[in-house]
């Protein structure tokens, strides 16, 4: 009984606490930079949580991310983008837009690295958006909960980029990129380059709101780049118009419904 007395001591005397009186913080938003996808996310990535963008090689999510750190940049938020992989390139990103003024590359030596220097950047805070970029997500059990606590902590949004959505129940946001046709240019007796691909961005996860929706994201490469991903990142444009909104079954094939607005361009060549 002493211990209970001195417990209501610590926290108020009887007759100073009632339940249901605290008011919910509202959950902070990262911009995306991106007007359309930011609509159909109720004002971008949420704060102090983890967001995934998932999907294959060549669809254009390593572009995205990048529009997305430039963004953050330009609002004049610190970022860090850990790269187990090295693929990142200073040179594509700076011309996508990101300040690397405010950006920390971390380049661990392993995927389980990766997790771990993620969770330490959470932790640390500072950061308004860390992106972990890895092909192979698989991690232990206690690793999601782990960065969904330091993310939470912090205010910091953890973008997770890969190739299918692993955190499961831990993120509040899952996006999809699905390729829907890459447009080459050139002809008869000229040098065929990659033009660009338009991508399907399906919100294929939302916590705090309602997921099915969809988008189409045009990334156009400059003619000089090499035809990967990593050129995409160094697009001239890059344009999405909401398509329609409802569930998008599997084969089902996504069909505009109206065109709602345009994208501003999100990444700069150089």
């Amino acid at each position: 009984m002493p211990t209970a007395a001195a417990l209501l001591d610590r926290i108020g005397r009887p007759g100073d606490l009632s339940l249901g009186t605290a008011r919910p913080e509202p959950l902070g938003r990262l911009p995306t930079g991106l007007a359309v996808l930011d609509e159909a996310l109720g004002g971008g990535l949420p704060r102090g949580r983890i967001a995934e963008l998932a999907g294959a090689p060549s669809t254009g999510r390593t572009g995205l991310a990048c529009a997305i750190a430039a963004a953050a940049t330009r609002a004049g938020e610190t970022i860090a983008w850990v790269d187990p992989q090295d693929a990142l390139e200073p040179e594509a990103a700076a011309a996508a837009g990101i300040a690397l003024a405010r950006l920390l590359w971390v380049r661990p030596r392993s995927v389980s690295d990766a997790f771990r220097a993620a969770e330490i950047l959470l932790g640390a805070g500072g950061f308004g958006l860390v992106v972990l970029d890895v092909d192979a997500p698989r991690a232990g059990a206690g690793v999601w909960p782990r960065l969904a606590r330091a993310a939470e902590r912090t205010r910091s949004t953890l973008l997770v980029v890969a190739l299918r959505r692993e955190a499961g129940t831990f993120a509040a946001l899952g996006l999809e990129l699905g390729a829907r046709r890459v447009r080459w240019s050139g002809g008869p007796g000229r040098l065929v380059l990659l033009e660009g691909i338009d991508a399907r961005v399906t919100v294929a996860r939302s916590r705090i709101g309602r997921p099915g929706q969809a988008l189409v994201v045009r990334q156009a490469c400059a003619a000089h780049l090499v035809p990967s991903e990593a050129g995409l990142a160094t697009a001239l444009v890059a344009r999405a118009a909401r398509v329609g909104l409802g569930p998008i079954g599997p084969g089902q094939e996504l069909r505009p419904r109206g065109i709602h607005g345009a994208l501003p361009n999100f990444c700069t060549g150089v």
